[in-house]
């Protein structure tokens, strides 16, 4: 399925819209495209789920959002109180949010619900509704975790390209399949085979992303010499993020059940890198 090309971030005035903006699930519902000097790199990576190209990440340090300016005559360290969120508050939600990841993990969307979600973080029902008010604007909360990770791997690329150790640090690292992040995002990815399920989109898009960073980094190398002559980087990105899924579900049934400390999986994605990497 191909998404139109957009001229930059959705949203009105200089600045890039949030990532949420980006990932909505309601297909041609997108608002119009603002400047493209407002785009940031994971925007311009998803402008196309059939055409990604290198030139779309050449974005300068110019473009980063910058925090607007105080009003004249007030100082820089002072907030006004309507804007700042109360200290309790960001951390029941942030404990709302871990218990929903988490459970979401475990069961899926649709297997975990509100009620339950609420009764681990030892909360009300209604008490939860004051911060999500329902079971969608929550599930959207937790990609926009899943995205930030994808986001900070994307501003990594240059680094995951100067050596395949760096590469082989980032798949033990970030990409380790016994992460919580590589395990939710390993379930949605499996229910979001439902056409209906809300988050099927922004959950593709995620595995765009990070099949993009693997080639792109995967290329950086090819081009250094550092992989075999004939490998291309674009199918064993796609292979090597199979890989660390299928490891993902591994780690959390197979390796739960048998309760064995043999069968590393990050010694299995060495493994593969082995075979690529140029003697």
């Amino acid at each position: 399925m191909t998404f139109a090309a957009t001229n930059g971030l959705p949203g009105n005035g200089t600045g890039p819209a949030p990532l949420s903006a980006l990932f909505s699930d309601r297909a041609g519902e997108e608002a119009s495209a603002g400047a493209a000097s407002g785009a940031d790199p994971l925007a311009q990576v998803l402008r196309t789920l059939d055409s990604i190209s290198a030139a779309e990440l050449e974005v300068g340090d110019d473009l980063r959002t910058v925090a607007p300016a105080s009003p004249a005559g007030v100082a820089d360290d002072v907030q006004d109180p309507a804007t700042v969120e109360r200290p309790a508050v960001s951390s029941r939600r942030e404990e709302i949010l871990d218990a929903a990841s988490s459970l979401f993990a475990e069961r899926g969307y649709h297997g975990a619900s509100l009620r339950d979600i609420s009764r681990r973080v030892g909360i009300s029902h209604p008490g939860m509704l004051h911060h999500f008010s329902s079971k969608d604007a929550l599930l959207s909360a937790v990609i926009d975790r899943l995205e930030a990770h994808a986001q900070g791997l994307l501003d990594s690329v240059s680094a995951l390209q100067t050596s395949p150790q760096s590469l082989l640090a980032a798949l033990a690292g970030p990409w380790d399949p016994r992460q919580h992040s590589m395990a939710l995002l390993s379930t949605l990815s499996a229910e979001v085979v439902n056409p209906d399920h809300p988050g099927r989109f922004r959950i593709a898009r995620l595995r765009l992303v990070h099949e993009h960073v693997l080639e792109k980094a995967l290329t950086g190398l090819k081009e250094h010499g550092d992989l075999v002559e004939d490998a291309d980087p674009k199918f064993f990105a796609r292979l090597l993020f199979s890989l660390l899924m299928s490891l993902t579900v591994r780690e959390h049934t197979v390796r739960e059940l048998q309760k064995t400390a043999d069968a590393d999986p990050i010694e299995d994605v060495r493994e593969l890198m082995r075979r690529l990497i140029a003697a």
